[in-house]
Formats: C-alpha cells, structure tokens, sequence
C-alpha cells in the first residue's frame, strides 16, 4: 500500500506542471494528462500483488519463538554441551537480558568452567599417565596444579613457564626410563621360561600349537588371528574380539610380526614377546607406550 501511495503522489506532480516547465516547451497538458492516466492504470493493476494479509505483532512473535525452539535445543545439546537435565538453567539464562559486563563476565566464568571439565576429563589424567604410566593414579595434587595454573594465567606464578616445563619434563623422562626398564626385564625373566626360545633379532616365542602347513614367504598374504597386550595384561588390539580374522603379507606389519609369519607353519599358534625395537619403537603410539615389548597370541589360520 505504501508503494501505491508514493506512485499517486508521482502522478499528482505530473499532472500539475510548472510555470517554468511550460515556458520551457516541456511536455503539454493533454501529454502529461495522458501519461497520468497512464500511470494510474499502471497503479491499479498493482493491487492485484498483496493478496495476504497482515501478522498481528504478538502472533508473529509467539510463532517465530516456536519455530525456531527446536533447533535451539538441538544446538543447546549437541554444540554447547547443555546437559538436558539442566535445561530450565539454560533458560534461565536465555531469558535475562545483562548489560554489556555482565555478559562479559558470565562468558569469562563459562569459559573457566569448560576448561575446569576439561582438565578433569582429560588433562589431569594425561598428565598422570605421562608422570606415572597410570592415568588414574592422584600423583598429581590437583589444588596445587590449579593454584599454580591460576596464577600462570595471572602472571603471577613462582615458576616460569620455562621452569615448569623442565622439571615436567624430568618427570616424565624417569617414568619412561622405569617403563623401559621393567619391559626389558620382562623379557629377559621370560628368556628363562620353560619352552621359550628367543631368537637372534631378540625376539621370543613359545609354540602353543604346532601347525602342519604350508610357511608364509613375504610375497604370501596370511590369514590370522590374534590378541596383543602389554606386559601387565593391558588388550590393545584383537581380531578375537571383533569376530573377524586379519589378512596381510608379512612385510606389511611389525618387524616382530615379519620374523614370526614366515617362521610359522599353517594351523600354528604362538606366543610372541616382541622387544620395542622390533615393534613400535621409542616413541610407540596412541595405545601404545615407547619402549613397550608385547605379547600376542598369533593364531595362522591360512597361507595362501
């Protein structure tokens, strides 16, 4: 309708020429009565476009809340991590409207508070692990790693960062020098077990069930299956487990793996003690420690 209005408006002004216009030769009187006459039709066939009608303001906002609602949930619970039992909180706080700093200061306290979660879920056990090889020991004193956390932030800290990497770094240089060394003297206690024979290349085996076929060569691909753990009984991987056999040639696995596949004859099943050299080093991997010897039970279930 506004749009309307401004276009009679035009008309009335063309309808209604200046003095100085006419003096000018502009258009004459039957021209812009013509094009007037014009322009209104023009304006009428424009009341064919609004067909709708008008929202009342209230209506309009209760159905904008309600049809936005469900995603805001979802993304409550799915992105911001609102626990669902804590839902009326979060109202609570989409309701107030806080000035500038308050929300300033909310946002800096929700922030503490992720960080505060985090640090329990997953720092604080990280760090246990590193200092002891056991992420659920408290060798950690968590007040005394927040205080000093805190006053890091603040920059008002004893230690530098520096400092405090240092001597976490000693930390966890000694436990990985005890890890090593209690994996080096599992194998060599094992050496002298009844039925254990170590190999050249360090590693060891014991035969639990002695196969008849056919040994693998390293073009061969070796059907097996298998269950690896550390020496204090820690399961990190197992085709038992899934249900399913693995399949490979020998060169596509662990130097330790290699030397055994092609020594096994088909339907054997061995016990192997793989030093970390033969295996995944000094640094190991996401489940594995550096310097960890394992132990498989390696069932060769078919040669081809």
């Amino acid at each position: 309708m506004k749009l309307r209005i401004i276009l009679l408006f035009c008309a009335a002004a063309l309808i209604a020429p200046t003095a100085s216009a006419q003096r000018k030769g502009g258009k004459s009187r039957r021209q812009q009565q013509t094009e007037a006459t014009q322009l209104a039709t023009a304006i009428a066939s424009l009341d064919t476009i609004i067909t709708s009608t008008p929202v009342a303001a209230d209506s309009f906002s209760i159905a904008a809340g309600a049809a936005l609602a469900p995603s805001l949930r979802q993304y409550a619970v799915m992105q911001m991590g609102v626990d669902e039992k804590y839902m009326e909180d979060f109202i609570r706080g989409l309701r107030t409207a806080p000035d500038a700093e308050y929300a300033k200061k909310m946002s800096a306290f929700a922030a503490g508070l992720t960080i505060g979660q985090q640090n329990q879920n997953n720092v604080i056990p990280g760090l246990n692990r590193s200092a002891t090889g056991n992420d659920t020991t408290a060798y950690l004193v968590e007040p005394l790693f927040l205080d000093a956390l805190a006053q890091g932030v603040e920059g008002t800290g004893a230690l530098t960062a520096d400092q405090g990497r240092a001597i976490v770094d000693r930390q966890v240089a000694y436990q990985s020098q005890v890890y090593n060394y209690a994996n080096a003297r599992f194998l060599v206690e094992n050496a002298v077990r009844d039925s254990v024979v170590t190999l050249p290349s360090g590693m060891q085996y014991k035969v639990l069930q002695r196969g008849q076929g056919a040994v693998a060569t390293d073009s061969s691909t070796v059907e097996v299956n298998y269950e690896g753990h550390l020496i204090d009984g820690t399961v990190f991987d197992s085709s038992y487990q899934r249900g399913q056999t693995a399949s490979f040639k020998p060169t596509q696995v662990i130097k330790g793996w290699t030397e055994a596949l092609t020594m096994m004859p088909e339907g054997s099943v061995w016990e192997l003690y793989i030093p970390y050299n033969l295996a995944y080093g000094e640094q190991g991997n996401r489940n594995i420690p550096g310097f960890s010897t394992l132990i498989f039970k390696v069932e060769v279930v078919k040669v081809n």
